[in-house]
Formats: C-alpha cells, sequence, structure tokens
C-alpha cells in the first residue's frame, strides 16, 4: 500500500464511485466526498494569507472533507463537531472558520487583520493538523500533528487487521480527539471504508444492523463506553471482531464480563497519549489473563520507550518516556509553537508523566501517575493505588478518586443489586481507610461517559450532591 502523503490526499481513489462514507444511513462514494472537498477548498483558496482553517460542522463527514480541503491547501486543519470552546480557538486562532452543513460550505468568517497579526509562518510547514487533549490532568492543551506522524500512523502494521477484501472501520471518535485518525483516516490510507456508528446516547441500537450490513472490521471503543456495552448491550458489539479499547484503563472485569456473555471478539488495549499522535503500546487480551490489571504492552512497530527513575518511589515503577515518529511536534499556544517535543539529541520524544511497572512478560503495567498524589486533610493519598486496591475486589467494576474543594470521594461501580448489599460496601471501605477516613465512598451502577467517552467526573459529583438534597 502506498501511503505517501501526496497519494492518499490527492490520489486516484477520490475519482472511484465505491462506497467510502456511511453516516445516517446515507452512502458516500469517494467521488462524492471529493466533490465536497472541492467545494470547501475553492472557499479556502479565495482567502488571502491562510495557514490555519476550523472547519465546524455537525457532521463527521463535514469534518472529514474539511481536513482534506485544508491539507490540499497546505493548510493546518482543526475539525469542530461542536466540541472545542472559546479556550480551544484561542489556542490555535485559525485565520479562516469554514462552516460546513450538509454537503457544502455555507458560512465563512474570517478573523480580523488576522494574516497581519498571525503570520502564516507561525507554524512549522510539517503541522497538518491538530490534537486536543482531554483535560484529564488539567486544561485542554493543542498538540501540533506532523504529515510524518500521520504517515506513521498509516503504515503501522502492529494497528492492521487481518481482513476478507476492503478493511471497513466503524467510527466513534469525535474529530477532536486522536482516536479519529485510527478510526478514519487510518482507513482511508488503506482504501478502506468508514461506517459512522450512532453515539451510545443516541441509538446504540442500530450497531448491530450496520455491523451486518457492512461488514464492520474493527471499532475503538473508550475503556468506559465498552465497560457499559458489555454489559448491557453485548449483542450490539458480536459481530465486530476487533475490539479496540483506550483512552482510560481497561479492566479485567470487562473481558471476563464479555466472555460470559459468549462474546469471542478479539479485544486489545492500547495507550498512547495526544501527545504521540494516537498510541504507542498495545496488548492483545487472552484467556489467561484472570487477576490484576491489564497491562498496556509493548511498544507499537516504530516506537521506543524509555523507563527512568520516577525519584521518591520504592515500588518497582517507572516512568515512561516515548521516542519515535509517532511523537508529535509539541504543544501550540496562542496560534504558535510554544513547546517542542524532543530529547537532548534533538529526536522526538516525549516524557508522559506516566508510571509504570514491568510484567514477566515484559509488558507495561500502568500503574499512575506522577501527579496522581492528592491532599486529603492535609495528608497525601496516592489516589492511581487507591483504585487499583478498590477494583481487584470481586465486587468492584471500577473505581475514581474525584476532588473538589472540600470534599474527596472514591466512586465505585458495582453491580445495581450490590449498591444496598452492606457487606460489599464494609469491604470497600475497608481499602479505603487504609489510604484515609476522610475518603468517603460511593456506590454507582455506572459512570457517566463525556463525548470523548471518558468518564464525566463532573457528572458523578453533580449527581452526588443533587442526591444529596433529595434525601434532605
Amino acid at each position: 500500500m502506498n501511503y505517501n502523503w501526496s497519494d492518499v490526499i490527492h490520489g486516484d481513489r477520490w475519482k472511484s464511485s465505491e462506497t467510502l462514507w456511511i453516516e445516517n444511513g446515507t452512502e458516500y462514494s469517494w467521488k462524492q466526498v471529493d466533490e465536497l472537498t472541492q467545494s470547501i477548498e475553492e472557499v479556502i483558496g479565495s482567502q488571502d494569507e491562510v495557514r490555519v482553517v476550523l472547519v465546524r460542522s455537525p457532521s463527521k463527514l463535514g469534518c472529514f472533507a474539511g481536513q482534506l480541503a485544508s491539507w490540499r491547501a497546505d493548510c493546518v486543519a482543526v475539525a469542530d463537531d461542536g466540541d472545542l470552546g472559546q479556550s480551544e480557538l484561542e489556542h490555535v486562532r485559525p485565520d479562516l472558520i469554514v462552516s460546513v452543513d450538509g454537503d457544502r460550505p455555507t458560512e465563512v468568517e474570517r478573523e480580523t487583520h488576522a494574516a497581519e497579526r498571525f503570520p502564516t509562518s507561525r507554524l512549522p510547514d510539517e503541522i497538518v493538523a491538530v490534537n486536543f487533549t482531554s483535560g484529564s490532568t488539567g486544561s485542554r492543551k493543542a498538540v501540533g500533528v506532523t504529515r510524518g506522524n500521520l504517515q506513521a500512523l498509516f503504515r503501522c502494521r502492529d494497528l492492521e487487521v487481518p481482513t476478507s477484501g476492503r478493511l471497513v472501520s466503524g467510527s466513534f471518535a469525535t474529530p477532536t480527539y486522536d482516536g479519529w485518525w485510527f478510526d478514519t483516516w487510518k482507513a482511508v490510507a488503506a482504501e478502506g471504508a468508514v461506517v459512522c456508528m450512532p453515539n451510545v446516547n443516541e441509538d446504540v441500537f442500530d450497531w448491530p444492523e450496520l455491523s451486518k450490513k457492512y461488514g464492520i472490521d474493527r471499532m475503538l471503543l473508550p475503556a468506559a463506553v465498552l465497560a457499559t456495552v458489555v454489559e448491557s448491550l453485548p449483542g450490539c458489539i458480536s459481530d465486530v471482531p476487533w475490539l479496540y479499547s483506550g483512552g482510560e484503563r481497561f479492566r479485567v472485569s470487562t473481558y471476563q464480563q464479555a466472555r460470559r456473555a459468549k462474546l469471542t471478539n478479539q479485544f486489545i488495549n492500547l495507550y498512547g497519549p495526544a501527545e504521540a499522535t494516537f498510541a504507542t503500546h498495545k496488548y492483545e487480551l487472552s484467556d489467561e489473563i484472570t487477576t490484576g490489571p491489564v497491562p498496556i504492552g509493548k511498544p507499537l512497530e516504530g516506537c521506543k520507550q524509555r523507563l527512568v527513575d520516577p525519584g521518591d518511589r520504592a515500588d518497582g515503577c517507572h516512568e515512561l518516556l516515548i521516542d519515535g515518529p509517532l511523537v508529535c511536534l509539541g504543544y501550540i499556544e496562542h496560534g504558535s509553537l510554544s513547546t517542542r517535543f524532543s530529547a537532548d539529541d534533538g529526536e522526538a520524544s516525549f516524557r508522559t508523566g506516566d508510571v509504570v511497572q514491568v510484567d514477566n512478560d515484559g509488558s507495561l503495567v500502568f500503574a499512575g501517575r506522577l501527579d496522581s498524589q492528592i491532599k486529603v486533610n492535609g495528608m497525601r493519598v496516592n489516589s492511581a493505588a487507591l483504585e487499583r486496591d478498590v477494583v481487584v475486589l470481586p465486587e468492584v467494576s471500577d473505581c475514581r478518586v474525584v476532588q473538589n474543594e472540600k470534599h474527596t470521594f472514591a466512586f465505585v461501580r458495582v453491580d445495581q443489586e450490590q449498591l444496598v448489599d452492606f457487606s460489599a460496601r464494609a469491604r470497600i471501605e475497608s481499602v479505603v481507610k487504609q489510604y484515609s477516613n476522610a475518603v468517603k465512598v460511593e456506590l454507582v451502577d455506572h459512570f457517566p461517559v463525556k463525548a470523548s467517552g471518558k468518564i464525566d467526573t463532573t457528572a458523578l459529583m453533580i449527581a452526588r450532591f443533587a442526591k444529596n438534597e433529595e434525601q434532605e
């Protein structure tokens, strides 16, 4: 397969009448997507001195075509399906905002005097797109993705799956998150097809029909979403042979529940920060894994890892550094590249801040973050270790420690019948009290998730205090 950048975005494939994109029940050929792309590119080309283009669209197709049009116009593509706020726009400071509705651009907004205030040279030529971090470790950051990063992802054989024909990818990710590159562009670069899956909160019952009709080969689902689907509606994913998970810790309990539900899918646990394009490590689960945390695995093709002493820890842990062509260029702030990710020798390198251990197989096991220490009533508590020790209890599916100005809660996900099981609560509380008597235990039967698929800890806290008000 030719993954040359010019061939991917300009090649003859865009003349094909074969189906490329399926969204909301409508099929679009390569040629139809190309026609939409050309109309957006004409808008971009009609403006002077444009470097960063923000494409707004309620449809994934509009965002995809906007990215392609921006690349053909030698611009940085920023796609927004409604997820980006003013703080994210301040990071990238787009020169041009193009709104796309249906099969055509409908509105164009030019930043006043943008060319004078923000010269096109403000970002290096190799940057073609932006990843936004989830903000789980602070405010969301904008990451400069290069064409070399994306080509390395396209070529990565460790992220390929065996198919009997064209690769068909079920797309769940939103365009502002790094999973988008895997869901859509890696499949398109391989001349495959993309099926946009309805959100879990919308109509997950459409998934089986889409899977059977189009023969979906793989899907990427955040761990929290996958856990919910496996628990409540396992049949919705039974026809997808390869299921990838990432973004948060994959639980052994999810895998065991999937096997009890007679799911035969191959489950892959992925790890990688947004600063590394999409992923850097993978681990294929097997029935041999029955207890303990699921490893994040070993480096993908082309990725390198370095394990460094994290300082005052004495538990066999290391901080993880990642090197290689998937590491992005750096952070973008106020419209310019502010921080480069590189080692002393100038090679691409990123210090993740994640702490890992090495298992007997040489695979890495995520053990928390360097900044997982929180203060509770003036005492330091390792929230990652607390969560890890609670999750090994047989009745527990997941645990999240959440803190605000006044309170610290351990939200523990259990089966509904165990919400009123006093013995289960007692076992959980005894583990939590080993860390702090001031951490309160709150049992829940599900975790709300954000559009990105990550657990919405803010919603957990709101629901907790709303319940208090009802009880009063």
